[in-house]
């Protein structure tokens, strides 16, 4: 059986109540008929008793206490004033003894009703043979079957509710320590600051499970701080000697009698050195922001940012003869955060999109309000991303082009600044035809 996605305590409760209903309708369906095998079942059963009774009595007092002797007509009838039950006794012609019963017709006072009826043909003196029969209406049959069908029904309702009602009660009970566990995970945003307060339970399992998650998260922890701490120190430790190199080579550049050819792979160089200090201070920044360094006080007008960023870009804009259309809306919300991070998240973007798209290609940029969300969308035309890599665009060092430039780190620390501020960012694109980036602010 193929469960709803959701959550275990739902699933659970819904596969409790499914199965109750389940067993309720099926019951449903046999409750009649077993009812009614039951009820026909009494039914011969009483007659039978009835029949022994009345042998009883015709041994100790006699056929004569029910026929007189003198009589022409050698019979005797009795009914009840509802005709509920009666009982006949009539001689008859025939040596032929037997029992039997079996539902049939009867016309009491020239009024037929159905009975269940038992026939039996018993010798009591020589040559004498008489018929003995009793029978019940089946009316009180069938209303003896309803009153018990709706007693069980009922019966079996109050106990199903009940079952339904304890087992949910007892399933909310057993999973609540796991709800909690799930609430601590759900509640950490990295390993230093998850909750490892213990959760109350009598369970080995939900036991087991929070201590091997408690377990899990402090080597998490303990291996993220190092590799901040790693990637740190080697940051520092690699821009002096970086620095050093740009200026010998600065200082190079500078003489007048290098050849050409040399003063070529200076150049080439010292673009490499660029980038690696850009990579150097760009991983320095992530590990300032996983070690929550920045304050998020800032009041910020999103419209200045995205200007800021476009006039600071506007060269390679027009380098590239691009077409940049701006939307932005007019009266906007200013957001809380760090500016200097969301400027550099803004122009990570931006410059993305602008590096990304071909000459005389068009850079779109829009920024408006949705209900209680800022929304900043970026989209330039050109080849696209495959869909493919889309989940990874924002890992470090990943790179998803053949451009020489830049170490995958860009992205990466768009994201990071995105998230430490809660804003949700974005991927859309069509590989043949547009990249679009959009981050939603909180208003």
């Amino acid at each position: 059986m193929r469960m709803f996605r959701g959550r275990l305590k739902n699933q659970l409760t819904l596969f409790n109540a499914f199965s109750k209903l389940l067993i309720f309708g099926v019951l449903l369906l046999l409750i009649p008929y077993s009812i009614n095998k039951i009820s026909i079942k009494n039914t011969d059963n009483n007659l039978y008793k009835k029949l022994d009774q009345l042998y009883d009595i015709i041994d100790s007092t006699g056929i004569e206490s029910f026929i007189d002797a003198d009589s022409e007509i050698r019979s005797y009838g009795s009914y009840n004033i509802l005709k509920a039950e009666y009982i006949s006794i009539e001689q008859v012609q025939t040596d032929s003894l037997y029992e039997s019963i079996e539902s049939t017709r009867r016309i009491i006072e020239d009024e037929i009703v159905d009975y269940r009826v038992i026939s039996a043909v018993f010798g009591y003196d020589e040559n004498e043979y008489y018929l003995i029969e009793i029978g019940r209406s089946i009316n009180d049959i069938v209303d003896f079957k309803r009153t018990l069908q709706r007693f069980i029904l009922i019966f079996l309702l109050i106990v199903i509710v009940i079952t339904v009602v304890v087992d949910i009660s007892f399933i909310q009970s057993l999973l609540r320590p796991f709800d909690h566990i799930i609430s601590k995970l759900k509640r950490s945003t990295s390993p230093h600051n998850f909750d490892y307060s213990p959760v109350k339970t009598m369970s080995s399992d939900f036991m087991y499970l929070e201590n091997s998650i408690n377990n899990l998260m402090r080597n998490i922890e303990i291996r993220f701080n190092d590799e901040r701490e790693f990637i740190s120190n080697v940051s520092h430790e690699l821009l002096t000697p970086i620095s050093i190199i740009q200026n010998k080579i600065d200082n190079s550049l500078n003489s007048e009698d290098i050849p050409v050819n040399i003063v070529n792979k200076l150049v080439e160089s010292k673009k490499t050195l660029n980038r690696l200090t850009v990579m150097i201070r760009t991983l320095l920044l992530m590990s300032r922001i996983e070690n929550n360094e920045f304050i998020k006080s800032d009041s910020i007008d999103l419209k200045q940012v995205v200007d800021d960023v476009i006039e600071e870009i506007y060269i390679m804009i027009q380098a590239k003869e691009l077409n940049l259309i701006s939307d932005i809306n007019s009266d906007l919300p200013v957001v809380k955060g760090n500016r200097d991070l969301i400027f550099n998240l803004i122009f990570n973007l931006v410059t993305n999109a602008a590096k990304h798209t071909p000459e005389s290609g068009s850079v779109d940029i829009n920024l408006s309000v949705n209900t209680d969300v800022l929304m900043f969308k970026i989209r330039n035309s050109g080849s696209g991303i495959n869909k493919d890599v889309i989940p990874e665009m924002f890992s470090r060092f990943k790179r998803f082009d053949n451009s020489s430039e830049g170490y995958g780190i860009g992205l990466a620390l768009a994201k990071k600044i995105a998230d430490y501020h809660n804003v949700l960012i974005s991927v859309d694109s069509d590989s043949n035809s547009y990249t679009e980036f959009t981050l939603q602010f909180r208003i």
